[in-house]
């Protein structure tokens, strides 16, 4: 991440998280994953008790589940938006910008993401980090091409999937 500059990025939230020296992991879910999954949650608790910080776009109801567990538990976060930056911010998000645990960036002027707008965050968020996390479902055609690209090019990652298996792809960094 410190590679990346942000120029003509819209940010709310600190931005000492983009260049601080916090654990980065990006985080990706399908939009069917199983919200009440144990491993998710599991997982999402331990990152904020590491105070791991954890980036991602947020959308699918996966992730945003697992963006308010981890920060309930300590997290910090980098939230890549494909639309607007919110109007404002409620329970653990709040909290999390208030503590400067967070911080939000969005290069897009719309109301609702694309999927163009998706995809681009997407892989920013996947350039950023050399850890990931992914939660997929099936063959998710946004995010498994992501995934496959991670692991040959040899990141750490950790692949949780429908059928309630875990993959680690753990290369030492």
């Amino acid at each position: 991440m410190n590679k990346i500059k942000l120029l003509g990025v819209n940010c709310e939230g600190s931005m000492r998280l983009w260049r601080g020296p916090e654990v980065k992991i990006s985080v990706f879910a399908s939009r069917h994953f199983d919200t009440d999954d144990c491993r998710l949650v599991q997982w999402a608790a331990e990152m904020g008790e590491r105070h791991r910080c954890l980036v991602g776009t947020f959308h699918s109801k996966a992730e945003q589940r697992i963006l308010n567990v981890a920060l309930e538990n300590g997290a910090f976060a980098v939230w890549l938006r494909g639309c607007s930056l919110p109007n404002s911010y409620s329970g653990p998000l709040w909290n999390a910008m208030a503590e400067d645990r967070m911080l939000v960036a969005s290069c897009f002027h719309m109301k609702h993401h694309t999927r163009d707008t998706a995809r681009y965050c997407t892989h920013l968020a996947a350039m950023c980090c050399k850890r990931h996390a992914y939660f997929l479902k099936d063959d998710d055609s946004l995010l498994a091409p992501c995934c496959r690209k991670a692991i040959s090019w040899r990141y750490d990652v950790q692949v949780f999937n429908e059928e309630r298996r875990s993959e680690d792809f753990f290369i030492d960094l």
